[in-house]
């Protein structure tokens, strides 16, 4: 790894550095803008020096591991960074995260339960000031549970006819299908907002469908709209993002899996077109001319259980935005992608090959290991499977290997500040306390 001078830098948040400064994905960055993952792993497993990621640039990231060895863990050890930023470069960025799993609405509450673990690094519980979105539909019963949310919606008019039939699993060819695609795209080319009644009214008066086509595709629609996800106008971006805010997207209470990727798709597609038009805002600016309006942020976009949106063998309606916008070429206009899986083998392969930074927790699956594998870099001195094997099975332990800088590490992932929601539950967690009483009993007798 390359070392970079350490003179005025001093972390923020522990991690004892020995005159060297050690940042991944960004060699040059000299000591600002940087996110403390953790430390160095040495062979015996003790403690070394701090180890950084640059927050400066742009990256695509890839987290990996089987369940319950820290994936959803070390993202919100990211997102933690990324919100306690110097208010210079913080405001420059924006964090939102995709919330399969519902655990993430947690950080914004300190991590009582590992208060020691926690001094031990030199840190201190801490929560983030996080804003919760979840589809408008299902707002209530967040609130009925005092999880204070707010309403997201996606704009009817954001899915083509081809993409709703996606959703509804509906063969375009079919008689139904056809119908949808017509009707949907009568509708958008009036070049307005429109609503499920909208839709309903154009879908009768179409006059080359018989009423039984017609009665079907009304009661598609009427039971999409009880999803909650949708409306005629959705969610402004600058509701959702902006510069500082860190956002929990849940998609949680969508079952299918296709509204998921729809919903991620358009959120991608919308911040990559912002990010591209910032981006030539920011070159007429280099150039001496004048910006118009307030620059939209670099965004760092984190999506868990990525294998839904990028799955390997068959296209999401998330695959085309994900990999050749996202991955392919996200970085160009400032924004950076970090995907989770317990799965690797069922990822698109090029999610792997696209990263730049890959970040593996424990792997025992052959064919997982074996996904990895087949992008591995040439200037990995030996096979995957061998560092695994030395990194062993501890938590939080995570072989890093950078492409930026074209090196490989073993690094302790640093424990969170703000309260992880993503640990197993036990049976005997409630009676902890008491177990603990009753077995020193027994050992006292």
């Amino acid at each position: 790894m390359p070392e970079g001078k350490n003179k005025k830098f001093r972390p923020v948040f522990g991690g004892r550095l020995s005159g060297t400064l050690r940042v991944l994905g960004n060699e040059e960055n000299n000591g600002e803008g940087l996110l403390f993952l953790g430390n160095y792993m040495a062979l015996d497993h003790s403690r070394g020096a701090a180890v950084y990621l640059d927050a400066l640039k742009p990256h695509a990231v890839l987290i990996c591991g089987k369940r319950g060895y820290g994936k959803s863990y070390t993202m919100g050890c990211m997102l933690e960074e990324l919100a306690f930023l110097h208010p210079a470069i913080k405001g420059k960025l924006a964090s939102l995260i995709i919330d399969t799993m519902g655990i993430f609405w947690t950080m914004s509450y300190p991590n009582a339960s590992e208060t020691g673990r926690l001094k031990n690094w030199g840190l201190a519980p801490k929560g983030l000031e996080t804003e919760v979105f979840v589809p408008a539909g299902k707002v209530e019963a967040y609130r009925k549970r005092n999880i204070e949310v707010k309403p997201f919606s996606i704009s009817i008019r954001d899915l083509s006819g081809s993409q709703w039939c996606r959703v509804l699993k509906i063969e375009e060819v079919s008689p139904l299908g056809i119908l949808l695609v017509r009707t949907i795209e009568s509708l958008r080319e009036k070049g307005h907002h429109y609503s499920f009644e909208d839709i309903i009214s154009e879908i009768f008066l179409d006059t080359r469908s018989d009423p039984t086509t017609k009665g079907a595709a009304e009661n598609y629609f009427r039971a999409v709209k009880a999803w909650g996800l949708f409306s005629k106008e959705g969610t402004s971006l600058s509701e959702l993002i902006s510069g500082g805010r860190t956002t929990v997207l849940d998609v949680s209470p969508l079952e299918n899996e296709n509204v998921c990727a729809a919903a991620v798709s358009i959120l991608a597609g919308r911040f990559y077109a912002e990010r591209l038009e910032a981006r030539r805002s920011y070159e007429k600016k280099q150039m001496g001319e004048k910006p118009e309006g307030k620059e939209f942020p670099m965004v760092w976009l984190f999506i868990d259980e990525a294998h839904i949106f990028v799955p390997a063998g068959r296209e999401s309606l998330a695959s085309e935005m994900l990999i050749n916008r996202c991955l392919r070429q996200g970085r160009q206009p400032g924004l950076s992608l970090v995907l989770a899986t317990q799965r690797p083998a069922s990822l698109q392969p090029d999610v792997v090959s696209q990263s730049d930074l890959l970040i593996c927790h424990r792997l025992t699956s052959s064919d997982d290991i074996l996904a990895l594998e087949s992008s591995r870099p040439l200037y990995m001195q030996e096979s995957l499977r061998t560092y695994l094997k030395k990194m062993g099975s501890e938590k939080g332990a995570a072989l890093i290997v950078d492409d930026h800088s074209e090196s490989v590490h073993m690094v302790r992932i640093r424990p969170r500040r703000s309260w992880h929601g993503g640990g197993e539950p036990s049976a005997l967690e409630p009676y902890a306390e008491e177990r603990n009483e009753e077995m020193t009993v027994q050992r006292s007798k």
